[in-house]
């Protein structure tokens, strides 16, 4: 058989990310903070661009709402340890397993290894890690990259089973393997472009050098005020969003020094104006995504954690008409301020449960919220166990089962109900906080 040549004309279709397009991006994840400094980089490469001095950050809020402590990673992991309302044996085994994160922030460390290292129990162990990978910076405590990663998806509810392969194969993406990863998943090359953008957005060094951090500034960005007849209002908080103008005068003075200096003048000014766009189009796009979730999430802003609905980064993309991964990008990093305090975006979306009806709908964070009141109000001499929960969340039409009550009870660090006979409820549970 004999070789011969010939020439064929395919058509494919290629998303193309041209600067600007990355750029608009780029800018719509950033927090506010990461914006300024954004920004001041931007002015030293453009002279046309000037960053007036911010504005007085005075909206309300208090100084603990703004400010992270200046204080070390593991003082402030063991802090949040301290915080919840665990047993002091697994309090002791998370602040200790705390201390065996690298600089990066994973635990190296087997299981097995640090169980007999701590004089604890294989399960306890991992009980405890579950807590300490529950405390912030999200993905703190991964045992790899994969489920360090997965534990930020999942903080932001994004981690579903396509993201699951893609962790599965990071390799692939390093490589820039898209036609593999189309085939593993079933995506189309638009949406593995989406996925791996999300991916390198996420951070895989969350504890990068355990010790003393900076001054983390979190400031808010957007204001929810109440309105009458129920009504919630949602806006921006101008004093919170930095500032950056166009030098129109030098711009003249440059574009009088002849034809390459004009060339330059212009180069430098459209510079401007797609970066004072992309300014624009990101606040534009968090009020869109923030009215949206306060208009689901009405309830919550005038009961609290029980009143919270079922929501997910598909049904805002849906309500604004974007895609799942703006939505990310919009509620990372991303605070409003209320009368409850200041809170970041993505707090707001939670996992669905069922009623018994099949119609009506509960959500996750709601009915942990239920449980942590219940166990609150339990005698030490009528500690409800894991059944009898489940039966009180059934009587009032919560279609959850026995393992589904358990799991949340330990991402909440309550003990077992044996346990908790075994210890004084003060100990137990933070009286402080038992109504929702």
């Amino acid at each position: 058989m004999g070789i011969s040549q010939r020439i064929d004309l395919r058509q494919q279709q290629k998303l193309s990310m041209t600067p600007r397009l990355q750029q608009a991006i780029y800018v719509l994840q950033l927090s506010g903070a990461e914006l300024e400094a954004y920004l001041e980089a931007e002015t030293e490469k453009n002279p046309l661009l000037d960053l007036p001095l911010s504005n007085p950050r005075n909206d309300g809020a208090t100084a603990q709402d703004f400010l992270v402590s200046y204080i070390s990673m593991l003082e402030g992991l063991q802090q949040q340890i301290g915080m919840m309302t665990i047993s002091p044996t697994l309090e002791r085994l998370a602040k200790a397993m705390a201390g065996e994160l690298d600089e990066d922030g994973y635990l190296r460390t087997p299981l097995f290894e640090l169980a007999d290292r701590l004089g604890a129990k294989t399960q306890d162990i991992e009980t405890a890690l579950k807590v300490l990978q529950s405390c912030e910076p999200a993905g703190i405590a991964g045992r790899n990259l994969e489920e360090c990663l997965g534990l930020q998806l999942k903080a932001i509810n994004r981690f579903d089973p396509i993201m699951e392969i893609v962790l599965q194969n990071l390799d692939l993406v390093a490589s820039g393997n898209d036609e593999s990863l189309t085939i593993l998943t079933g995506e189309t090359a638009c949406s593995i472009l989406e996925i791996k953008a999300e991916i390198k957005a996420l951070n895989p060094r969350p504890g990068a050098g355990i010790g003393p951090d900076p001054v983390v500034d979190i400031m808010p960005e957007i204001e929810v005020k109440p309105g009458e007849m129920g009504i919630w209002h949602v806006e921006l908080i101008q004093e919170a969003l930095p500032k950056i103008l166009i030098n129109h005068k030098y711009y003249t003075e440059i574009s009088a020094g002849g034809p390459e200096a004009r060339q330059f003048a212009q180069q430098h000014l459209e510079a401007a104006h797609w970066l004072v766009k992309a300014m624009n189009q990101r606040a534009t796009t968090i009020l869109k995504v923030a009215s949206a979730i306060v208009a689901h999430q009405y309830a919550w802003f005038e009961k609290g954690n029980i009143a919270m609905r079922p929501l997910t980064l598909a049904m805002i993309a849906e309500k604004v008409g974007c895609h799942e991964s703006t939505v990310s990008r919009v509620t990372a990093g991303k605070y409003l301020l209320c009368r409850a305090g200041t809170y970041e975006l993505k707090h707001f979306f939670t996992a669905q449960i069922l009623a018994l009806d099949r119609k009506t709908e509960f959500s996750a964070l709601g009915i942990r919220t239920r449980i942590k009141y219940l166990i609150a109000q339990e005698s030490h001499n009528n500690v409800f166990s894991d059944d009898r929960l489940v039966n009180i969340l059934r009587e009032s039409g919560v279609d959850i089962a026995r393992r589904t009550v358990a799991k949340y009870r330990e991402v909440m660090g309550i003990p077992s109900s044996v346990v908790r006979r075994k210890i004084s409820p003060p100990a137990m549970v933070d009286n402080r906080h038992k109504r929702p």
